[in-house]
């Protein structure tokens, strides 16, 4: 089983993943995400690595972080049999709230991609994990 535990990060402390997704040229790409299990979006990043990211344009969406543009990205995190396309968003609003906790979060991941995994959190760390 394989399983990445994070210690919080920032101020406030915050749960975080480190996750691998595949520029549209093929090249992974490894980043830092807030975990928000109260996130309905798979992954929401900055606006610049979006574009980088998308290999198909969904949807436009209105939120109260304002509009965010929709397309599908390749998670490639191997080491826990994520090997996906997930619907994500690119959005600098989004993104800014997730860095005022660590300059590290690029972005924030969601419920639609934690829920493809075990994942929890005790007093020291957040953790996800490949189901057994």
């Amino acid at each position: 089983m394989s399983e990445q535990r994070n210690p919080y990060k920032g101020r406030p402390l915050r749960p975080w993943l480190k996750l691998k997704l595949l520029e549209r040229s093929g090249q992974p790409l490894e980043v830092e995400l807030l975990a928000d299990t109260g996130c309905a979006h798979a992954i929401v990043v900055q606006q610049e690595l979006f574009e980088r990211l998308v290999i198909r344009p969904t949807r436009n969406i209105r939120t109260n972080f304002g509009e965010m543009q929709g397309g599908w990205i390749r998670l490639y995190s191997t080491e826990l049999g994520l090997v996906e396309l997930v619907e994500s968003f690119g959005c600098d609003e989004m993104a800014r709230s997730a860095m005022r906790s660590s300059p590290d979060f690029v972005g924030v991941v969601g419920l639609p991609v934690l829920r493809m995994l075990e994942y929890g959190g005790n007093y020291d760390s957040f953790w996800i994990r490949t189901p057994t």
